[in-house]
C-alpha cells in the first residue's frame, strides 16, 4: 500500500509539474483557428443516434465470433460512407485463422500528410455495445458527412477507419485491426500528422462523485462529475493535444479535458490509438474514459437509450473542427 501511494503521488507531481510547465511556455493557439468555421459547424444529433441504433440492431451481438452480424455492421459502416460521397476500401487481413477487415475512406489527397480519424466496431462479447463503440463509429461516419458538408480547406487528407478487433482476444495482440493499419502507413512511410482514436464518446452523468479515475489522486486535477470529455496523449505529443484541446473548448458545450501521461497507466492505451503510439506516431484518444465511469461498459445494458446524444454531437463538433485546424 505504501509503494502504490508514493507512486500515485509521484505520477501527481509529475502531473502538476507538466500542465505547469506547458502552460508557461506553450504557445497558446487562439488567433490560428478557423472562427467563421466554428460557428457554422452543425452536428447532426438524430444522425449520430440512428448509426448507432442501426449497428445496435444487428441480428446478433457483432463480436469477433458472429461473422454475419459483423457482416451487418461492416455493410452499413460502408453503405453510409457511399452514401456521403466516398470511395470504400477495405483492408483485409487474417488473425487467429479467420478473416477479418478495416473499411477506409479518404478525404482528399492519399498523398498528402495524413490524419487518421478511427474507431473500432466490433464489441467485447454478447453485448450491443452503444458506447462501446458504436458511439465511435458513430462519431467517425459523422465526422465524414460534415467533411462533405464544410468542405474545409484544408492541406493533408483525412483517412476515415473502421477497425476490426479492438475487443479481447485481439486486444495488445498484433490481430487488432488498428495494429494492421498502423503498421501499413508506417511502412508506406505515410507522412502521419496525427491519429485521432473516438473511444466511447457518448455516456455522461452530472451526479456527484460519477467519475473515478485509475489513480485517486487524480481527483485533485479532474471533475468529480463524469460531465465532460478527456482527450489522451502520451509523454511526447503535449502540444498536439493542447491545441486539440483548445479547438474542442472553442467550439464545444461540453467541458473539455486532458492528460498526456505515461502509458502503463491503467485506462490510458485501452483503444486502437496504442498501435500508433507503438510505430512512434503522433496518437491521442477522445473518450468519456470508458469504465472510469460508464455502469454498463461489457454489460447488455450497454443500450442506445443509456447514450447523451445532444452532448455527444457537441464533442463531434468539437473534434471535426480540431481536426480540420490541427496543421494551421
Amino acid at each position: 500500500m505504501l509503494v502504490t501511494f508514493l507512486i500515485s503521488l509521484l505520477i501527481l507531481f509529475l502531473l502538476v509539474i507538466s500542465i505547469g510547465i506547458y502552460t508557461v511556455y506553450m504557445p497558446t493557439f487562439n488567433t490560428t483557428f478557423n472562427q467563421e468555421l466554428a460557428n457554422t459547424i452543425t452536428p447532426d444529433h438524430t444522425l449520430l443516434r440512428k448509426h448507432v441504433e442501426a449497428l445496435c440492431s444487428t441480428s446478433e451481438y457483432r463480436n469477433y465470433k458472429n461473422k454475419g452480424a459483423q457482416k451487418e455492421a461492416t455493410d452499413y459502416i460502408h453503405t453510409t460512407f457511399e452514401e456521403y460521397g466516398y470511395e470504400v476500401k477495405l483492408q483485409e487481413f487474417e488473425a487467429a485463422g479467420d478473416k477479418y477487415i478495416n473499411l477506409i475512406a479518404f478525404y482528399g489527397d492519399p498523398n498528402l500528410p495524413r490524419v487518421v480519424v478511427g474507431a473500432h466496431y466490433d464489441t467485447f462479447g454478447d453485448q450491443h455495445g452503444a458506447d462501446d463503440n458504436a458511439s465511435g463509429i458513430a462519431g467517425v461516419l459523422e465526422i465524414a458527412r460534415l467533411l462533405q458538408l464544410h468542405n474545409p480547406n484544408i492541406d493533408f487528407c483525412v483517412e476515415l477507419v473502421a477497425y476490426a478487433n479492438e475487443e479481447r482476444p485481439f486486444f495488445t495482440t498484433k490481430g487488432m485491426g488498428s495494429y494492421i493499419h498502423a503498421q501499413k502507413n508506417y511502412k508506406d512511410n505515410i507522412d502521419m500528422l496525427l491519429m485521432v482514436c473516438l473511444e466511447m464518446i457518448g455516456y455522461f452523468d452530472d451526479s456527484k462523485n460519477s467519475q473515478s479515475y485509475p489513480i485517486s489522486s487524480l481527483n485533485m486535477l479532474y471533475p468529480k462529475e463524469a460531465n465532460f470529455i478527456a482527450l489522451v496523449g502520451n509523454l511526447d505529443n503535449h502540444n498536439t493535444v493542447k491545441k486539440f484541446k483548445r479547438g474542442l473548448q472553442l467550439t464545444s458545450k461540453v467541458p473539455t479535458y486532458s492528460i498526456n501521461a505515461p502509458s502503463s497507466i491503467r485506462g490510458l492505451a485501452n483503444s486502437d490509438h496504442r498501435n500508433y503510439w507503438n510505430f512512434k506516431q503522433n496518437a491521442l484518444m477522445v473518450t468519456d474514459t470508458s469504465y472510469f465511469r460508464n455502469p454498463h461498459y461489457h454489460l447488455k445494458s450497454d443500450l442506445p437509450e443509456t447514450l447523451n446524444f445532444q452532448k455527444m454531437s457537441e464533442v463531434v463538433k468539437g473534434t471535426f473542427f480540431a481536426i480540420t485546424e490541427i496543421t494551421r
